[in-house]
């Protein structure tokens, strides 16, 4: 099973893609199942319309469109809309340094991983373009809480991928993983030898990139058939909550 561990079905910007579109897309190329993130405005300010959104999109699904929610951590509720929106059925957490305005190991965003790591659910920090959205700060923030699992978006790319050799080679910790969209396809083979494939996770960030396109260039890179995991395998076990 294919599953893009990324995508940001909108309205605005260059998010614009509904949920049948990016059905279609998925049904040309092979891709299973999707996770759905809430797009820019929603994690900035909107955040229960955006969770909404994605939720009812998820229940519309047949099951083949996986419910991702954000929260900004400046709420004084934040866990407890956290709580509600895995109540009804988001299954992951994304957060945005810089659309949301914090820097990830400020005590500010403490209760929100503390909360999320309870409940099981994987957290997906957005990476760049500022030093707050720097793989550092993700590591930072994993070693403070080894409970909660965490997504390394981009691969700290196109703004940190210098700083990732550094991530990559000497922070290999159990609670960490690094997710794939807008890293270039021909630097996954060393982020593999590095860390391994159930450390890396596929995803295209569509609409921004075509999904299409992104897996045809990963595959010739980092076959499909050979790294089961890096496709489907490492987010399915995030999800479930079954990962190590």
């Amino acid at each position: 099973m294919i599953i893009d561990g990324y995508t940001t079905p909108g309205t605005q910007r260059e998010t614009v893609l509904s949920a049948t579109d990016l059905l279609q897309q998925m049904d040309n190329v092979g891709v299973e199942r999707a996770v759905i993130a809430p797009e820019d405005r929603e994690i900035a300010v909107d955040h229960e319309s955006g969770n909404n959104r994605m939720i009812k999109m998820a229940r519309n699904s047949a099951d083949r469109l996986i419910a991702a929610c954000s929260i900004s951590p400046w709420h004084a509720d934040a866990p407890k809309k956290l709580v509600a929106a895995a109540g009804r059925g988001a299954k992951m957490l994304v957060l945005a340094p810089m659309l949301q305005g914090f820097i990830p190991a400020d005590d500010l965003v403490r209760p929100l991983l503390e909360q999320v790591g309870e409940l099981g659910l994987p957290v997906y920090f957005h990476t760049g373009p500022h030093t707050g959205g720097s793989p550092a700060q993700v590591v930072i923030v994993a070693e403070q809480h080894p409970k909660t699992r965490f997504i390394l978006a981009h691969g700290g790319s196109t703004d940190h991928a210098w700083d990732m050799l550094t991530v990559l080679r000497h922070h290999a910790l159990p609670n960490l993983w690094y997710e794939l969209s807008l890293v270039r396809p021909w630097s996954v083979p060393g982020y593999l030898e590095l860390v391994g494939p159930n450390r890396l996770i596929f995803a295209s960030s569509a609409p921004r990139n075509d999904l299409g396109f992104e897996l045809k260039q990963f595959d010739q890179y980092v076959p499909i058939k050979d790294y089961p995991q890096i496709y489907g395998g490492n987010i399915a076990g995030l999800l479930e909550g079954s990962a190590t």
